[in-house]
Order: structure tokens, then sequence, then C-alpha cells
């Protein structure tokens, strides 16, 4: 059978996925990725480089992974905090190698990093048209409400033990289900304008 690169590439971005997220930058082994991979180290280096590029290029497709699959836009930012609470719960490790990352790095990684940067952009341009249009509180920066948005969702999964002692089983379905509603629900009161002065809410009908 020939070899298949593509597929070897594929299974050391797997093994590297899983070993970086149980272990961290530094704990990480190239050793026990080739080995989970079923390749050899030389392949690792090869196709890229060090331990520290392979880890870059296993957190470059993880944020691409989300890039692609949650979209924000003015008129449904609280749907978009739900997305990307199912986000983190559908690929646990994506947290994980962040908080690996700023770990390792501190804060000057990220923030040298044009595609993040790009991708974090686009969500405050977003936000801040929301604000033009009249769909969110003008009151915060839009880099601000981005900030709380992302969290007052990622922050269940960031500190399953903090979640855990505070809500019980953060597996438990109803329990991550009750969270994401009051999650949804506290991102809308954030980004919902406030009455213009003098105004008074509209009674509710009876």
């Amino acid at each position: 059978m020939p070899y298949d690169a593509a597929a070897t590439r594929a299974r050391i971005m797997e093994a590297a996925t899983a070993e970086f997220a149980e272990r961290g930058i530094d704990g990480a082994r190239v050793d026990r990725i080739a080995e989970r991979a079923g390749a050899n180290k030389a392949s690792i280096y090869s196709y890229f480089g060090n331990k520290e590029q392979l880890f870059a290029a296993v957190l470059e497709r993880q944020m691409g992974e989300l890039i692609e699959a949650i979209h924000i836009r003015p008129e449904r930012v609280p749907e978009f905090a739900g997305e990307l609470f199912d986000h983190y719960r559908a690929h646990p490790e994506l947290l994980k190698l962040l908080l690996n990352e700023a770990q390792f790095y501190g804060a000057k990684h990220s923030s040298e990093d044009p595609v993040r940067i790009a991708h974090y952009q686009v969500k405050t341009d977003a936000l801040a048209a929301g604000q033009r249009s009249g769909h969110i509180t003008a009151d915060l920066p839009p880099a601000h409400l981005l900030m709380l948005l992302i969290g007052t969702v990622a922050w269940y999964y960031a500190v399953p033990q903090v979640a855990a002692a505070l809500l019980g089983d953060g597996d438990d379905p109803e329990v991550v289900a009750a969270y994401r509603a009051s999650a949804v629900e506290a991102v809308r009161r954030i980004i919902t304008p406030l009455p213009a002065e003098g105004a008074t809410e509209p009674r509710a009908r009876s």
C-alpha cells in the first residue's frame, strides 16, 4: 500500500490535539504523539517542525473550525452565545489548548497572531454594527462586550471544578441546559439597550 502523507498528517494532528489538551505544551512529548498517531518522530518534525510549531498548528486548526462554524450577526447575539457554548461543549479540547497557550506564552502570543486578531475584529465589527443599528447597547465598547460574552459562556468549561461546586454535575444534561439558558439570557441583558432617559417600559399585556 502506498504511503498516505495526508492520512499520516491527520493522525498526527489528532494525536497532538489530545496530547496537548491533556498535558499542556510543557508536558506533551513528541514520542507519545508519534506512538498515538502510529507514526514516527521524524515525520512529525518533517511535517510540523518542533513541538511548539506543532502546538501552533493544532491550535490554528481548532480556531479555524470555530471561525467556520460560528458566525455573529448584530440581530442575534444571544443566539450566537448559545452556539458558542455548544461549540465549547462539543470541542472541549479548544479551551484546554487556549488555557495551555496562556500558561506557556502569556498574553503576547495570541496578540501577535494575525489570524486571531482578524477573527476577533470581525466579531467586534459585527457588535459595532449592532450598536449603530440600535440592536446593541452603545454604553460599552464592542471589544468589552465580546470579552463579556466569551467569558459568560466559556467559564463553565474552562473551570469545570467551579461549575461543579456551584451547579452540580457539569456533565448532567439538565445542568448544562439550565446554564446555557442562563448564559444566553445574561448576554441578552448585557447587550440590550437601556430605555432612553424619561422613557417608560412598555406594559405587559394582561
